[in-house]
Formats: C-alpha cells, sequence, structure tokens
C-alpha cells in the first residue's frame, strides 16, 4: 500500500479515537467555511426556497427563515459542535455521557438514518434531473426515460466511492469547488432575476390567495422561522464530525453560522423562493429554464445537479465514520465500510420515484427529532457538567465508566426527547402543517427546545442519582491531556 493510501486509511480508522490538535485538517477560518456550505448547498435549498411563496409572504418568510437558521445553527454548535472540537470525539462518544453508553446508540441510528435517508434522496433528485435534462435534450416533448434514471443513479455510486475513500483532506478539497461554485450560480441566477423584474419587484408578485397556507403576516414569519429552525437542527449529526476537525477555536462558530446558514441555505433559499414566486412556480427545475431559457436553463439546473456530488461525499464521509461504532465494522478497511453505506443504493436506484414520495415526509421530522437530543446535550455539558468530561469513560466497557446508566441507558434522556417531541407535535404537524393558535408567536422548535432543556436539568439534578465513577483508562486519559494542551 502506498504511502497516500496509508494516509487515508488512517484518517478513516481515527474516527472513534480522539483526534489530537496535530492531526486536525481545518486550519484555517475558509476551510470549515466550505465544508459546512457544502451540505447547505445541494439541491434540497433551492426546493426548500421555492416551497417558502406558498406560505404567504414571500419577504417575510424569508426573513423568518433566516431567523430560524441562525438561531438553530447556534443551538447546534453549542449541542455537539463545540464538545466534539473540544475533546476530539466523534458525536456519537460525546453523546455517550448524556444518552449512556449503549443509549448513544440512539444517536448513532440518528445519524445513520439522516445520513443516508438524505444521501440517497439527493442521489434520486439527481438521477431524475439529469434523466430529465436528457430527455429535454432529446425531445422537449420526450417522456422521462426510467432506464436513464436507474443508469444514473447506479452510475453515481461508484464515483461516490472513489471520491468517499480519499478522506476528509479531499472531502474539504471538494467541498470547496462545489460550494463557491453553486453560490456563485445562486448570484448568476438573482442577477438575472433582477434584470428580468427588478430588485423592487422580487418577492412581491405572490401566489394566488386560494393557494397560500395563511394570510396572517405573524403566522407567515413564524412558519418561516419554524422551517428555518428545524432545518438547521438536521445539522446536528453532521457538525460533530467535522468540529473534531477544527484547528483553532476561533475557526469553529463563525465559519458555521456563515458557510452553513448565511452563505449557503440563506443565499439559495432566498434566490429559490424570489424564482418560485416570480413565475409562481415550486419546481425549482421548471422556473430556472423558464428564466435562462432551454439552452441556458438546462446548462444551469446541470450544474446544480452535479453539484450535489460534493454534499454526497460529505453525507458518505459521515456516515461511514459513524458505522465504524459498530464493533463488526471497526475491523474492516476503509475502502469496504464506505462500500457498506453505498450498497443500499443498488436496489433503490430502480425505486427512486417512491423514494422521493415516500422517505420526504419521513425527513420533514427530522428537525422534531434532534430537538430533544440538542436540548439534552446542552442542558447536560453546559449546566450538569459544566463543559467537563471524563473522556476516558467515553471509550470504557461496560459498567467501568461514569457515564454507565441503568442498562447501559439514561432513561431520563430518553422520555425528555421524547417529550420535546410531544410539544413540537403539539404545537405543530410539519406534514399537514396544522397549527396551535400559540404558534403564531413562539413558534414550535424552539418552545419544545427550552421546555426539554428545563426539564432534563431539574430531573437529573433534584432526581436522579449519579453512579459513582468506574475505572479510568490512562491510555486514553493521555490522549484527553494531549488535545486540551494542545487547544
Amino acid at each position: 500500500m502506498s504511502n497516500s493510501e496509508n494516509r487515508q486509511l488512517k484518517e478513516a480508522l481515527d474516527g472513534r479515537l480522539p483526534v489530537l490538535p496535530h492531526e486536525r485538517i481545518y486550519r484555517s477560518y475558509g476551510s470549515l467555511l466550505w465544508t459546512t456550505a457544502v451540505l447547505s448547498t445541494a439541491s434540497w435549498a433551492y426546493l426548500i426556497g421555492s416551497a417558502l411563496p406558498a406560505f404567504g409572504n414571500t419577504r417575510l418568510t424569508i426573513v423568518g427563515y433566516v431567523i430560524g437558521l441562525l438561531i438553530g445553527e447556534v443551538a447546534v454548535i453549542f449541542a455537539i459542535g463545540i464538545p466534539c472540537y473540544r475533546y476530539g470525539a466523534d458525536a456519537v462518544d460525546v453523546a455517550k455521557a448524556s444518552l449512556g453508553t449503549r443509549g448513544a446508540v440512539v444517536l448513532l441510528i440518528m445519524v445513520l438514518g439522516t445520513c443516508i435517508a438524505s444521501a440517497y434522496i439527493l442521489i434520486a433528485m439527481t438521477a431524475r434531473g439529469i434523466a430529465r435534462l436528457a430527455s429535454i435534450a432529446a425531445a422537449p416533448v420526450a417522456p422521462l426515460s426510467e432506464t436513464m434514471v436507474i443508469f444514473t443513479a447506479l452510475a453515481l455510486l461508484p464515483l461516490l466511492w472513489y471520491l468517499t475513500k480519499r478522506g476528509p483532506a479531499a472531502m474539504e478539497r471538494l467541498s470547496k469547488i462545489f460550494a463557491s461554485g453553486l453560490i456563485m450560480l445562486a448570484v448568476v441566477i438573482l442577477a438575472a432575476l433582477v434584470v428580468k423584474y427588478g430588485a423592487a419587484s422580487l418577492g412581491r408578485h405572490g401566489l394566488p390567495p386560494r393557494l397560500v397556507v395563511t394570510k396572517d403576516p405573524l403566522a407567515q414569519i413564524a412558519y418561516g422561522v419554524e422551517f428555518g429552525f428545524d432545518n438547521a437542527l438536521t445539522l446536528l449529526p453532521f457538525l460533530g464530525s467535522l468540529t473534531r476537525l477544527v484547528r483553532h477555536k476561533r475557526h469553529l462558530v463563525g465559519p458555521t453560522l456563515l458557510g452553513s446558514a448565511l452563505i449557503s441555505a440563506s443565499v439559495l433559499s432566498t434566490v429559490a423562493a424570489f424564482g418560485a414566486d416570480a413565475f409562481a412556480d415550486a419546481d425549482p427545475t421548471s422556473w430556472i429554464i423558464k428564466l435562462a431559457g432551454p439552452g441556458w436553463g438546462s446548462a444551469i439546473v446541470g450544474f446544480v445537479l452535479i453539484g450535489n456530488v460534493g454534499t454526497l461525499v460529505v453525507l458518505f464521509y459521515i456516515a461511514s465514520v459513524a458505522l465504524q461504532q459498530a464493533r463488526a465494522v471497526a475491523t474492516l478497511r476503509w475502502e469496504w465500510v464506505i462500500a457498506l453505506t453505498l450498497l443500499p443504493g443498488v436496489p433503490f436506484a430502480f425505486y427512486t420515484e417512491w423514494l422521493l414520495t415516500r422517505v420526504m415526509t419521513l425527513i420533514a421530522y427530522n428537525g422534531m427529532i434532534f430537538i430533544g437530543l440538542a436540548a439534552v446535550q446542552i442542558a447536560d455539558f453546559y449546566i450538569l457538567r459544566r463543559q467537563r468530561l471524563q473522556i476516558a469513560h467515553l471509550f470504557a466497557r461496560p459498567h467501568q465508566g461514569l457515564y454507565w446508566y441503568r442498562g447501559g441507558v439514561n432513561w431520563v434522556a430518553m422520555a425528555i426527547i421524547a417529550e420535546a417531541a410531544s410539544v413540537y407535535l403539539a404545537l405543530f404537524d410539519p406534514v399537514s402543517f396544522r397549527t396551535d393558535p400559540h404558534f403564531r408567536y413562539i413558534g414550535a422548535g424552539i418552545p419544545a427546545l427550552i421546555t426539554a432543556c428545563l426539564t432534563y436539568f431539574v430531573v437529573m439534578r433534584y432526581v436522579v442519582a449519579r453512579g459513582a465513577p468506574g475505572e479510568r483508562l490512562a491510555e486514553t486519559n493521555q490522549r484527553q491531556a494531549a488535545v486540551e494542551v494542545g487547544l
């Protein structure tokens, strides 16, 4: 095996161990910025933005969406970004302190489920989009070729395997290329909208009143805040795997907020919202072609779809690192671990339409699921533990560590996660858009987060007795000391 391959394999297999300062690859402000940016510059940013006009005043929903994004991103950074940065550990290992040695499997399932579902939805969108463009090139009225869709979806898998196996350093370079290209393309689309309609008229066309969800301005902002907050919370399973690779604390918060919330999600979704508002069309593929014409429009859509590759590489890298938590997988070569995460793509390639129509409903609940987890993490790490973890005990065997609860699971945390989901659903149903009267004032995600955070603190502080510390693991403690001294 070559030196380059050895380095790539080491990068991957270090996923379970605390990352020492000299091993961290994000050493500049822009490096993490572009990686977090690429997570938000995929096609779904256009889909989310194009859906905003359906909730009333487009400008109000955009303002609410950006506010929600910022609030949600801050919550995610505190919940998982900072702990993973401080100790260089993966999110699943850090979560053992609050969820329990075995309870952290819940987060592992969430990470894998979110990464895999998001990735295969993105593959389905990309494959069907490329096939649609091929049909348009052949004949404007030609039907979509399902054979072409299947072929494209299958062809993406070996490409993604090759790019992902190159490790996080290559991922960082790809993120910079794809994210910057997609953001510049969004600016071009915005310029075309301004030329065609004028800056003053953007966001003022609106859908017919019978097609909007609400005419109440306050509710329109609340919907925007909710979608932004929920979208930001879906970053939780990804951020820990990235911030543990950050060298300096000053390169942690700013790049994450700018990259994921402001530069990417806000810009792309705002442009998409203006386009959908101007053409009264929620399909970004359709209104982009109407705006730029069949030739240039198809080229723009094609570049957006190709840009999904950068996001897919990040998703499969994070999923592969998380999969190494399983003992049966931990000893496999990095290339085979990636292959396991890509394997479900073979049958899904034959059911891309089914995937988009069925799984999108489940994805709508992602933010709701992670609200309770974020609340537990924030209360446990900052209030109860005062930002101190015994990292050796995160890797201790069952019954031997501080973080062993009854049966290995912190059942209080599990109950709080369920409580947060209940509060959320009582205020807002993300599928039917049914809301409680109080939703227009407080939304659903933010009160669910605050309620869960306070409840967890009270129960754990005044009701639950903590277990006695277990055996310390000297070797891992030495790595902890090295990490903290180096930072």
